[in-house]
């Protein structure tokens, strides 16, 4: 994921302004657009694709027959999640903007146990089905381009906080909730957009990569899970977003 994002930031920007060069200036749809106004709203939906950084702590468990078994968490699937948040753009100045968008976030991460026995052969444990639904509140700076017919790209940075929602439920091996993750997080973003200026609204096309501040692991885990518990040290959040703005 880390490496596809770079080539997606520069595809994002490049085949735009490319095309742009080629093709005769158009009349500009909403040309006073940052002008009459420095208050702008909209609404935002989206897809998000979560994963963690997992840093194991190999945890060493004495079975009856005093053999020992490590155990490791790894992440090998990332599932889409959705995500839709009310827009508020104020324009400081020409290029600058600073955004806030509240709104609502779901995704999936499965986190994948594994043991490894006294012959040091991996072997497949479990899987934890890790179900978040976020309130977040991003607050960030926009620093957008000139405007080249309808087109403006821009970069995005700022911080989100997130509170899950799901973590406040209750542990249970039955339902597959072994262990649960913190309530409150904090992510930095860093992304990119292109504003397209239509005849009556702007869109926008935004992709934004965010990355958890703590560990998301807490130490609340259901009886029996202690073993997949200790085989974790770190869990960090990360998280891409391809987003669509209504403005």
């Amino acid at each position: 994921m880390r490496r596809l994002l770079p080539i997606a930031l520069l595809l994002l920007l490049h085949v735009p302004m490319a095309h742009a060069q080629y093709r005769p200036q158009r009349p500009l749809n909403k040309a006073n657009y940052d002008i009459n106004r420095r208050w702008h709203f909209g609404f935002s939906v989206g897809l998000n694709f979560m994963d963690f950084d997992v840093r194991s702590s190999p945890h060493l468990q004495h079975t009856a027959e005093g053999d020992v078994h490590r155990y490791f968490a790894s992440i090998n699937r990332v599932s889409p999640g959705f995500n839709v948040n009310a827009i508020c753009n104020l324009r400081l100045t020409e290029h600058l903007h600073a955004r806030f968008l509240p709104g609502y976030a779901l995704s999936q991460r499965d986190l994948h146990f594994y043991s490894v026995d006294p012959t040091g052969e991996p072997t497949y444990h479990s899987t934890m089905k890790i179900e978040s639904s976020f309130v977040e509140l991003p607050l960030g700076l926009k620093l957008a381009s000139h405007r080249h017919s309808n087109v403006r790209p821009y970069l995005y940075t700022g911080g989100c906080y997130r509170i899950d929602i799901a973590a406040f439920k209750r542990v249970k091996v039955e339902d597959g909730v072994m262990l649960r993750l913190i309530k409150h997080d904090a992510y930095y973003d860093v992304g990119v957009g292109i504003d397209f200026f239509l005849p009556y609204f702007k869109f926008s096309t935004e992709l934004v990569w965010s990355v958890g501040l703590l560990n998301a692991i807490s130490n609340d885990y259901a009886d029996g899970a202690e073993p997949f518990r200790r085989s974790i040290d770190m869990l960090r959040s990360r998280m891409v977003s391809i987003k669509f703005h209504f403005e």
